[in-house]
């Protein structure tokens, strides 16, 4: 198992100190309890004609998702976060495979209000739990008989904003 903690203080600016006059910080707790592999699936529908040489440069589909829930059974401020990544690579119009991967974690997140909390789950989770996932991507291609699928680093921000849209 992997667990990394992180503490983040947050200085409120004058106005807000005036405000909330009983705290000068807020204590953001996050704690990475697990990580794993939830689901993986490789598809080579064409084998062994799609290991020959290609006539053309392949193209590739790369599909991602986040989604997040509160683990209430597992304790207090505990949540899972799923990211799913799924790529379609092609050569012409023939499908040379199909790869499909979802890596989860858990989380504890205390003393974070809605708005900070939804974006930490959907943007900051999900940037930890990528490089995992994109590393066991790349093998399954790589000992499938292609070239390691290196698929680069996910805009989380703006699947955030276009998921609130």
């Amino acid at each position: 198992m992997y667990y990394k903690s992180f503490y983040l203080k947050s200085n409120l600016n004058m106005a807000e100190k005036k405000k909330n006059s009983n705290s000068n910080n807020i204590n953001l707790k996050f704690l990475i309890n697990a990580q794993y592999l939830k689901d993986l699936s490789f598809e080579n529908p064409q084998a062994p004609d799609s290991l020959k040489n290609l006539k053309s440069s392949p193209t590739f589909k790369i599909d991602a998702d986040v989604k997040s829930k509160e683990l209430k059974d597992h304790g207090k401020n505990i949540f899972e976060v799923e990211l799913s990544i799924k790529c379609e690579t092609k050569s012409e119009d023939t499908i040379l495979f199909l790869v499909e991967g979802v890596y989860n974690g858990i989380f504890t997140i205390e003393n974070a209000n809605d708005e900070i909390l939804d974006k930490i789950l959907l943007i900051e989770c999900p940037k930890f739990l990528f490089p995992f996932l994109r590393s066991i991507i790349a093998n399954c291609t790589r000992e499938a008989g292609f070239p390691p699928l290196m698929i680069a680093p996910l805009d989380f921000i703006g699947m955030y904003e276009n998921r609130k849209k």
